[in-house]
């Protein structure tokens, strides 16, 4: 039984000067993949969608264009699907970033669902399911904390309709409009605390016995929130466990200290970011390793404030440290990960000018077929760089 394989892909476009064109030679690079990979268009999980784009209106303009273009790309069906205003590395009007089942075979089923015009893909195995959902927003709404409410609510419908709930997702993507950005000078509420605290009370219906999911909270120029999530069901021939780093301090035991503003509730305290620093699901004949959005922070305090290549240095570090073997043998993994290349890495850069710099560092210092850049803002305002992954064995 061939479970958890999948291929991560990225494009950017090579050719056209509008965005159709732009997205038109994506999908034809896609399509060429397909063909070398021997993969089906129905093989697809997730896709997401980079956009240059910083105004609400012209990121609304850009997502219907695209979502027509490639419905008639996929025809029947449509896989879980977001578009995230963060640009891409040269500039482009977009990129494009695709997730497949490497293999479906006889005893798996990948099934297309919708719920409220959100489409979402269940990929079912003899023994488990894992869910794709993207794209989940409530970006009409009048403000952040609106929105994340919406976000979550429509995560929690997906969910029971499924038959899971928040502690059975292993990797979550949290995208937040202008993440550290004060709302309320009186009140001195910041985007993204009020995102923790949303998140917070949504989690407290749920037991996570497993750890809580892998994550990562990264700005963008518009769109107010948007959640994707891949959630899998429990299951013995499954197991799922978190990946502590021993360097930092759990983001879920944050002090107050390092949490900018105040709470949504004055009268309680700020709740933490609720993730772990990685995550590994593990059957007979498969591990695949989640590693989350990871900056320069050592203990819960930011190192090296402002200085972009020793940040690099010092989060790919904090990446090596935990994927290391020592680390993976503490919870009972006898993996060795400098064998194997990381299915995706994707760096998220405060300033386009540093991306040169740190392309160069991330591309010494990993080894992957598939390197992402995108320019968006980090969660804390002497961040200057961070970066995610996954890798599989």
């Amino acid at each position: 039984m061939n479970t958890l394989k999948t291929s991560i892909f990225y494009f950017i476009p090579g050719q056209g000067s509008t965005l159709p064109e732009q997205l038109n030679d994506c999908l034809l690079q896609l399509e060429e993949q397909l063909t070398l990979k021997n993969l089906k268009k129905k093989n697809t999980l997730k896709q997401t969608f980079f956009l240059k784009v910083s105004h609400q209106n012209e990121y609304d303009k850009m997502a219907d264009v695209l979502e027509g273009q490639i419905q008639q790309f996929y025809g029947a069906f449509l896989p879980a699907t977001s578009f995230i205003a963060q640009s891409p590395e040269n500039g482009k009007h977009v990129a494009m970033e695709v997730c497949f089942l490497d293999d479906v075979l006889q005893e798996t089923e990948v099934v297309y669902k919708s719920f409220e015009n959100v489409p979402y893909s269940v990929v079912q195995y003899p023994d488990f399911k894992e869910v794709y959902a993207a794209g989940l927003t409530a970006m009409h709404q009048d403000n952040i904390y609106e929105k994340a409410m919406g976000s979550f609510t429509l995560m929690e419908k997906i969910l029971d309709l499924e038959n899971l709930n928040f502690s059975d997702v292993v990797r979550q993507w949290n995208y937040i409009e202008n993440i550290t950005k004060i709302v309320e000078k009186v009140s001195e509420r910041q985007h993204y605390q009020i995102f923790n605290d949303v998140r917070s009370s949504f989690y407290r219906k749920s037991k996570f016995v497993n750890g809580y999911p892998s994550a990562t909270g990264i700005g963008m120029d518009t769109g107010g929130v948007v959640i994707d999530f891949i959630a899998v069901s429990p299951s013995q021939k499954l197991a799922i466990k978190p990946i502590k780093n021993p360097g930092q301090i759990d983001a879920f035991e944050y002090s107050e200290k390092v949490l900018v503003g105040k709470s949504l509730n004055e009268s309680s305290t700020k709740t933490s970011p609720k993730f772990e620093r990685g995550k590994v699901l593990h059957t007979l004949d498969a591990t695949r390793i989640y590693i989350s959005g990871t900056a320069a922070i050592l203990g819960e305090k930011i190192v090296d404030k402002r200085n972009l290549e020793k940040q690099t240095l010092v989060t790919i570090e904090n990446i090596k440290n935990l994927i290391s073997v020592e680390n993976f043998e503490s919870i009972g993994l006898h993996l060795n990960p400098e064998k194997k290349s990381f299915s995706y890495i994707r760096t998220y850069i405060k300033s386009q000018k540093d991306i040169s710099v740190v392309k160069a560092i991330c591309e010494k210092q990993f080894k992957s077929e598939n390197f992402q850049y995108l320019v968006s803002d980090i969660c804390r305002e002497d961040l200057l760089v961070e970066i995610e992954g996954s890798m599989e064995f």
